[in-house]
């Protein structure tokens, strides 16, 4: 028995360029699939969850920016709401370095930019060994974007309290 026979029929079953077609339309639903599924469909992964609040140092800006935040407000991302609320934010002034005529440098009030921590209780998934929110790492040091209905800065994390 031939693997191709004399009517192109893959073990006298089915035609190859039926074969590959099938193969094709298999591969784009999957493919499709895995798209908007996305870390959905890894089983090996956990799905655990964690209950972790975590402060945020935006990056120095004006105050009346950082006055959009308000206590309570939901996180989001990719427009959906994501299980993280704003729990305290504090306005802080930003010291900057300043050198004088002598060469001295010295910490100075920065005449215009302020600096904003604020604080997130949220639940995280715990896909050993990170923490995600939503898309985001939530590690000391990693860059984090605070997205609400009304703004979204960026910052890094500065603190993570168990």
């Amino acid at each position: 028995m031939k693997i191709i026979n004399k009517k192109g029929k893959l073990f006298g079953l089915i035609n190859i360029i039926d074969l590959l077609t099938i193969i094709l339309i298999i591969s784009l639903v999957l493919g499709a699939f895995y798209k908007f599924k996305g870390d959905d469909m890894n089983v090996l992964t956990s799905n655990k969850t964690k209950e972790m609040e975590y402060v945020v140092r935006l990056i120095p800006n004006y105050e009346e920016y950082f006055t959009k935040y308000q206590v309570g407000d939901i996180i989001v991302e990719d427009k959906r709401e994501l299980d993280g609320t704003i729990t305290n934010i504090s306005i802080e002034d930003y010291y900057t370095s300043v050198e004088d005529e002598n060469g001295n440098v010295s910490l100075q009030i920065h005449p215009y930019f302020k600096q904003a921590f604020i604080t997130i209780k949220a639940t995280v998934t715990d896909k050993e060994p990170i923490y995600k929110l939503g898309k985001q790492e939530i590690r000391v040091g990693c860059s984090n974007f605070v997205t609400t209905k009304l703004c979204k800065m960026s910052g890094f994390i500065y603190e993570i309290i168990e």
